[in-house]
């Protein structure tokens, strides 16, 4: 097992990639905490996880409140001790619409959620993994954080921002024994996408037909690479984006 003993933390865990993340963090022998805004599906995943012989919590927040963040560092270090690993994985895409159309109340919620949140939660993680002297933290951004996606402004500024922080921040801390790497994945299997193949299955087509694979990524694809840089595995990797989409950013 790869992360055996070690204590894992995920935002956004509930459901969908998250979901994905958490199981696998199990599956390599981690203590899981389930960190989401829906009590319900954190809930649900924990207890998934443990029928299935890990070991995991669940924990609600809102990853917009800095109250919120400081509470789930400091639930996973009176439950579990310390906090070795987490991945920064809760954010929000944005309606598609022109950027001349788009409602700055619009752009300020995703920024807030998907830039501010991976922003403070990093802040009460690496404070954590001070304590310990070392540590991982993967954040989740997207192939929106490397390419341009008219319709989308917000959302894709968040993602771009996302890959800035992660290299700023993993030079800041390197020196300190803790890794900060970020995730692009690609369009993915997820709930919304899987409304979308049911719905609309020219448009999922579509999607297909765009990747080299001709597939879409499994949730568990993504989960598997947040594991490899969580573990002793990547240990010479500090900053670095790890795409995974089937090969079209290389296109």
């Amino acid at each position: 097992m790869l992360l055996k003993n070690k204590v894992a933390l995920v935002t956004g865990g509930g459901q969908g990639i998250g979901e994905a993340i958490c199981k696998c963090y199990a599956r390599e022998g981690a203590k899981v905490v389930v960190v989401d805004y829906n009590a319900e599906t954190a809930k649900k995943v924990a207890d998934e996880i443990n029928q299935n012989g890990g070991e995991a919590v669940s924990f609600v927040a809102d990853v917009t409140r800095s109250e919120d963040i400081q509470a789930m560092v400091k639930f996973t270090i009176e439950k579990y001790g310390h906090l070795d690993c987490a991945c920064n994985n809760a954010g929000k895409s944005s309606a598609t619409i022109p950027l001349v159309d788009t409602p700055i109340e619009n752009f300020n919620e995703v920024i807030d959620l998907d830039v501010r949140g991976v922003f403070l939660c990093c802040q009460e993680e690496i404070k954590a993994m001070h304590e310990n002297g070392s540590g991982t933290i993967v954040n989740i951004s997207s192939t929106s954080g490397l390419l341009g996606n008219p319709g989308i402004v917000p959302y894709n500024t968040s993602k771009h921002a996302v890959l800035g922080l992660t290299k700023s921040v993993a030079l800041e801390e390197c020196k300190n024994n803790i890794r900060i790497n970020a995730v692009c994945p690609g369009v993915t299997e997820t709930p919304l996408i899987q409304n979308v193949r049911d719905n609309d299955p020219d448009t999922y087509q579509l999607f297909c037909t765009q990747i080299p694979l001709g597939r879409l990524a499994t949730p568990e694809e993504i989960g598997n690479v947040v594991v490899f840089l969580s573990s002793d595995l990547s240990s010479y990797m500090v900053g670095s984006t790890v795409v995974v989409d089937g090969g079209v950013t290389i296109q």
